[in-house]
């Protein structure tokens, strides 16, 4: 199994029977080679026992794979004899649903006529210079769907990450005049191209189940030669106390996953996988350039822009799906009551609450400024409440009629999202992750 195309491919026999649903368990997935796309699942830590695989398929011309959890019992084998597998569940990252949308910035453009240092002659030539040059911002949604089968006919769930950020290109093109060493004269064209695509924030949406969940990330360690650690961490929106899954890994070659009690451990295996290794922030980068590559071209005009694929509101109305919530986040949700507190916003999940200032504003602001995201909580102030002001790396929100506004950590701006069809405006939630 290639990292170009990959084929269909057996689990290894084993003792251990495939996990049950409700009861808590622990995988190492590590990935089979450099140019394998396939996960090995071994049961426990990473020196534990071969368990299930996770079977990359897909083509070279895809943006994505189809992963499918394989089990295999001792001696199991199909109508004709052959080694086979059972599939537990699937997910489909195959870029079919994605969706990406930009706009013009700036550009420019410009010619010049002088000298040049020719460092293979050592001498001075001639010449003309042609530049041109783009600025743009984009967002980009990047969406997976689990399944309980191989046939993906019963949905379980959908995952959907939206980022923004910029895009920077320039290119230069230089006609130089040249003379050989028996004089004569030559012209030869160099041409030099630079790239620049940031990440600024990102935004995770996951729904299992028909529960929607909140996904938290942290990064720790990292060095010139070693890569950070990833942690990520689903629980229940309607009820933070009640998780799903914990993963650490390295966002390329292996993770570890925890799944807890009362939950499904297939598809928070497929999900975790998906959100660690394959839309973690690095291989998120990595396909948001693509789109730039693919999308916008130097001399487009400034305030051009365009959206291509489907809307998030499409695209979950597509993918909503009959399935049942677990019965322990029916229940959650059911008996979830709003937490009584000062009005402040949490950008994002784990940050501390804003200090309140001393001096309260004396009448609320008449027009709201901008509405609370998905995965927070919306602020109810009353007229005559404290405006809360931001410390270094937290959250701002300011009492408004009805209406709270976030604010973007320090040195981080939301990118303007959606030109056309717009999909939903991303949130720069971590900072760590911006950096990637």
């Amino acid at each position: 199994m290639g990292c170009c195309c990959s084929g269909e491919a057996n689990a290894v026999e084993t003792e251990i029977p495939p996990p049950e649903w409700g009861k808590p368990i622990r995988v190492h997935m590590k990935k089979k080679g450099m140019f394998d796309a396939d996960y090995d699942v071994m049961q426990g830590d990473a020196d534990g026992e071969k368990w299930m695989l996770l079977d990359a398929v897909g083509g070279m011309f895809d943006d994505g794979y189809k992963y499918f959890l394989k089990h295999r019992s001792p001696g199991q084998v199909d109508a004709d004899g052959k080694p086979t597998s059972t599939v537990l569940g699937a997910v489909n990252i195959q870029g079919e649903w994605d969706a990406f949308s930009f706009k013009i910035s700036g550009g420019d453009r410009g010619a010049d006529f002088g000298p040049f240092y020719d460092i293979w002659d050592g001498d001075i030539d001639w010449g003309m210079t042609f530049d041109k040059t783009l600025w743009a911002v984009w967002t980009y949604s990047k969406r997976a769907i689990l399944y309980a089968d191989y046939e993906q006919t019963k949905q379980i769930g959908w995952l959907d990450i939206t980022g923004s950020g910029t895009w920077y290109e320039h290119e230069e093109e230089r006609i130089v005049y040249d003379t050989d060493p028996d004089g004569n004269r030559t012209t030869r064209v160099e041409r030099h191209r630079t790239t620049h695509c940031r990440t600024h924030g990102f935004r995770y949406k996951f729904n299992v189940y028909n529960t929607p969940m909140t996904i938290s990330y942290a990064k720790t360690g990292g060095g010139f030669w070693t890569n950070p650690t990833l942690h990520y961490t689903a629980a229940n929106a309607f009820a933070p106390s009640v998780p799903l899954f914990k993963v650490s890994g390295d966002g390329e070659y292996s993770c570890t996953v925890d799944t807890f009690e009362n939950s499904d451990p297939v598809s928070t295996i497929l999900a975790a996988y998906a959100i660690s290794c394959k839309l973690d922030p690095k291989e998120f980068g990595n396909s948001a350039q693509k789109q730039c590559e693919r999308h916008m071209r130097l001399g487009m005009p400034p305030g051009m822009s365009n959206f291509i694929g489907l809307s998030e509101a499409d695209f979950e109305q597509r993918f909503s799906y009959p399935a049942p919530p677990m019965p322990v986040f029916a229940e959650a949700v059911a008996s979830y009551v709003p937490a009584q507190g000062p009005a402040v916003i949490p950008f994002a999940q784990g940050q501390p609450m804003a200090q309140p200032m001393a001096q309260p504003m004396a009448q609320p602001m008449a027009q709201p400024m901008a509405m609370a995201q998905p995965q927070m909580a919306m602020a109810q102030p009353m007229q005559g409440q404290a405006m809360a002001m931001p410390m270094q790396g937290q959250a701002m929100a300011m009492p408004m009629q009805g209406q709270a506004m976030a604010m973007p950590m320090q040195g981080y701006q939301a990118q303007p999202v959606a030109y056309g069809q717009a999909t939903a405006q991303a949130q720069p939630m971590y900072p760590s992750m911006a950096q990637q």
